[in-house]
């Protein structure tokens, strides 16, 4: 695309220096003290880093000379400056708050113009805040492993500090600022912001506003052409923080579960409390099926609690949706979760893995391992203690290898049960980042073959790949020297469609190392 010439030309902007009665000392040089500075405790720009000459938007500020002990800023006591005479239709104001935003008002003529003057230092924009509550955490003992007590600086999440972005345009900043002894302070940011006011024809005099924390650092009256505003705006734009009742937000860890008969899953609720809600908020399920029951930990909270759905033997296999309902007085929220009972595959024949174990990939708390000897080839391995010698997913049980031994298999064929079956179910997981698109071949007796694509997650950041589910969880893994190295590490299911027609003979395995299989089994078609 070529642009066609314009048809007419834009003049430059013209500006002109508003000459200002400086009476603050608002910069220090590097190590010389100050009693007062930018803002009168004796913090201040570096004057090192303030130039004598600011453009903003073709607008030029000049600067006072900046150093220890000379005026270059101006306190705003409702002073009446002069304006320079000519042609301007705006006035701009080099400024910043010496105590937090202040809200004012300048007099052009006989209108006001009110103005947001910003904070000189702290932050100008800021995502959403978890606010957090540190705790010395009990672990308790499990599966052998000996109660133990850890501090956790993140153990609850108390609310939300909403995120929020200043809109004053930033004319000039520097990386930090100094203290009364002139020392540097590091990435404690200082600022100057630029504030356009529109002046009618014959504006000769702006008065200031009546609020001493408001230093202003240069004037400039400008003539430029009409103001362009973007269709959008060309920034993220974050609400300003909630005002208004009290009230609360409700969320679950997870939207769908999956519980199989005579076993039990768990999901997180969060309660965030907006606006100063004070008192714990009440946490009840309903929508259980028959033979489901539910239990908070706690039961109200205004923080996080754990909900444990338990499922008896006898629970009929289907979906339901479980809702979930926080009171607190009057205010009342609900959030779902999709819940599926599975029934006990009881005719899934195990696959024997034992004679086609190839690598070490568990190992017992404290054992020694090197790095070829382990689950990710990098140094780290599951724990057997958290682990088990058996995991049920989606109704099957699968039996593990043993710790501290050939324990997983990667990259070979792998011979099968001979027999007629549905499906395929195996417990794997991806080491060394995710593994996408991997092949999977299911060879049948008759010499014919099925494949199967399927990325796998990497053990330590599940990608929830379509056709895999997480099977299992530990809240750590093992180093070589024996250590522990927090987590969750995940093994996640996978199940493939078998043609139940014929026999199957083998399964070829991706050739990639990044492809850990832990356990397999075949289930018969029903009936």
């Amino acid at each position: 695309m070529k642009l066609a010439a314009a048809p007419t030309k834009v003049s430059n902007v013209r500006s002109a220096p508003v000459r200002l009665p400086y009476d603050v000392t608002a910069a220090t040089n590097d190590g010389t003290k100050s009693t007062a500075g930018f803002d009168g405790h004796g913090d201040a720009l570096p004057a090192e880093m303030l130039p004598s000459q600011i453009q903003f938007d073709g607008v030029e500020f000049q600067l006072a000379p900046a150093k220890t002990g000379t005026p270059n800023a101006l306190a705003a006591k409702g002073q009446a400056i002069n304006l320079p005479a000519g042609q301007f239709d705006r006035v701009y104001v080099l400024a910043a708050s010496a105590d937090g935003d202040q809200k004012v008002a300048f007099q052009v003529g006989a209108k006001k113009a009110e103005l947001n003057i910003q904070h000189w230092g702290g932050f100008i924009g800021q995502w959403d805040d978890r606010q957090w509550t540190a705790k010395d955490v009990t672990i308790p003992e499990r599966l052998g492993r000996p109660a133990r007590t850890r501090h956790d600086d993140y153990a609850e999440m108390t609310g939300i500090k909403p995120g929020y972005i200043k809109r004053a345009d930033l004319a000039w900043y520097c990386s930090h600022h100094h203290n009364a002894a002139g020392e540097n302070v590091a990435y404690s940011y200082s600022y100057l912001f630029a504030y356009a006011i529109d002046l009618e024809p014959g504006t000769k005099i702006i008065k200031l506003p009546n609020n001493s924390k408001i230093r202003i650092l240069a004037m400039s009256v400008a003539q430029e052409n009409p103001p362009t505003k973007p269709a959008q705006p060309l920034y993220d734009v974050l609400p300003p923080p909630p005002e208004g009742d009290k009230d609360f937000l409700l969320s679950s860890s997870a939207a769908s579960l999956s519980v199989t008969q005579g076993k039990s899953a768990v999901a997180r609720i969060a309660v965030t409390p907006r606006n100063g809600l004070e008192g714990n908020v009440t946490l009840a399920a309903s929508g259980l099926p028959t033979g489901v029951t539910g239990s908070f930990s706690p039961s109200s909270t205004t923080g996080m609690s754990t909900l444990m759905l338990k499922a008896e033997s006898s629970a009929h296999p289907g979906l339901s949706t479980v809702t979930i309902t926080a009171t607190s007085g009057a205010l009342s929220h609900r959030v779902s979760i999709a819940l599926k009972v599975t029934a006990i595959k009881t005719r899934a024949v195990s696959v024997d893995l034992a004679s086609a174990y190839n690598a070490m990939g568990i190992y017992e708390d404290g054992v020694t391992f090197d790095e070829a000897s382990s689950l990710d080839g990098g140094g780290f391995a599951l724990p057997a203690q958290p682990l088990g010698t058996s995991l049920e997913w989606e109704g099957v049980m699968f039996r593990l290898g043993p710790a501290n031994a050939l324990d997983v298999v990667s990259g070979k064929t792998v011979a099968l049960p001979l027999g007629k079956f549905a499906s395929l179910m195996m417990l794997a997981t991806g080491v060394d980042g995710s593994q996408k698109s991997q092949t999977f071949t299911v060879a049948y007796a008759d010499g014919t073959f099925s494949s199967f694509t399927q990325s796998l997650s990497d053990w330590y950041s599940p990608a929830t790949f379509t056709g895999e589910s997480a099977a299992a969880s530990v809240p750590y893994r093992l180093s070589g020297d024996g250590e522990e190295d927090d987590g969750p590490f995940h093994i996640f299911g996978y199940s493939f469609d078998l043609d139940s027609s014929k026999a199957v003979r083998s399964i070829s395995l991706p050739n990639n190392r990044g492809v850990v299989i832990l356990a397999m089994a075949l289930v018969p078609a029903a009936g």
